[in-house]
């Protein structure tokens, strides 16, 4: 919820991916508060629900709108947008299993002109997967080299794993908080949207008790496949595990952080023991001090960010889901069973066509 990220990317011979533009619009602090209010079930009404529908789209028609007057470009120059939308729920363990992202799909492609597909999580969790997550066929796409294991680790809001296996193979799976509870403490405590450079985390100290606490969830232990959110990791479930502990604001920030590279490099030490390379992409590929204790707990192994492979760690993203569409208009799949747990590949999302 810190930014709609949005790229331009051109897509030669149905394989190399090229970023052409990229711009970041930070949501407005109503908007964002208003999405907060929704992920985090302190609201279910339908009527505010219809209502944020619409106001993403609008924001997202801009953002677009933005990016083709940087590339001086028109709507009649765009194959389609990929418009993975605003999670606000993301519930694959229920019965029946379901997923929500909003962004009105139709409003964006009338507002543009433009082809949009959306709404990719829904066939695999029809076809009995997780919806989640949808990064490692990319990461394949990108990072992947023959004869060499290969880990893409994305640092969102929560953190997820691609491993690319040396013969071939794709596994991948979340792994647990990465930037989220980190940013909404920030917020909470400092008024800040994030800990810049992680300047607080490192003036605090890891808290072995609170430690401690955090990683007895039960959600850790839990084989793949599997995905998670902020209807898990939030400020409720985070209060629940302070509570009686007297800790200074700081080192919960601090505890945080190394609770984030714990859980991550845990999982990678266990699913992908022959890593020989870690790919950051994602927002806490900037978090010095989170790169520094992953790579304290994954000492002989080299970590690089995703810019070695031609696009900077902020983009990946927004690039996956613009090669998902384009995926999805050329009629080929674009979920992992083997990550996601679904039954079968399918082709995913839904075309609004112009």
């Amino acid at each position: 919820m810190d930014a709609v990220d949005t790229v331009l990317i051109e897509i030669k011979d149905g394989e190399t991916v090229k970023l052409q533009a990229c711009i970041a619009h930070e949501f407005p602090d109503e908007l964002r508060n208003q999405v907060a209010t929704v992920s985090n079930g302190t609201s279910d009404s339908l009527h505010e629900l219809m209502l944020l529908d619409h106001q993403l789209a609008k924001v997202y028609a801009s953002c677009i709108k933005s990016l083709l007057a940087q590339a001086s470009l028109t709507s009649n120059d765009i194959y389609a947008i990929g418009s993975h939308g605003q999670t606000v729920r993301h519930c694959p363990d229920c019965t029946p299993p379901y997923t929500l992202q909003l962004g009105n799909a139709a409003q964006l492609a009338e507002q543009t002109g433009i082809t949009v597909v959306n709404d990719f999580r829904q066939r695999d969790l029809a076809a009995g997967g997780q919806g989640a997550p949808l990064a490692p066929l990319f990461h394949h796409h990108l990072f992947a080299q023959t004869g060499k294991t290969i880990v893409g680790v994305n640092l969102g809001g929560v953190a997820n794993i691609s491993i690319l296996l040396s013969q071939g193979g794709i596994q991948g799976f979340d792994t647990g908080p990465a930037n989220n509870l980190m940013d909404q403490w920030t917020e909470r405590q400092l008024g800040k949207r994030y800990d810049k450079d992680a300047a607080w985390a490192k003036s605090g100290e890891v808290d072995d008790a609170l430690l401690t606490r955090l990683l007895s969830e039960t959600w850790l232990s839990r084989p793949p496949p599997k995905s998670t959110g902020p209807e898990l990791f939030n400020q409720l479930w985070l209060d629940q595990h302070t509570q009686g502990l007297d800790i200074q604001t700081e080192n919960v920030q601090r505890t945080l952080c190394e609770y984030s590279a714990i859980t991550l490099t845990e999982a990678i030490i266990k699913h992908a023991p022959d890593c020989e390379e870690l790919v950051v992409c994602g927002g806490g590929a900037y978090n010095p001090l989170l790169l520094e204790r992953i790579q304290h707990y994954l000492p002989d192994t080299p970590l690089v960010n995703s810019s070695k492979y031609g696009i900077e760690p902020d983009w990946i993203e927004a690039t996956m889901f613009a090669w998902l569409a384009y995926r999805t208009l050329n009629g080929l799949p674009g979920n992992v069973p083997a990550v996601t747990g679904a039954d079968h590949e399918v082709v995913l999302g839904a075309i609004h066509p112009v």
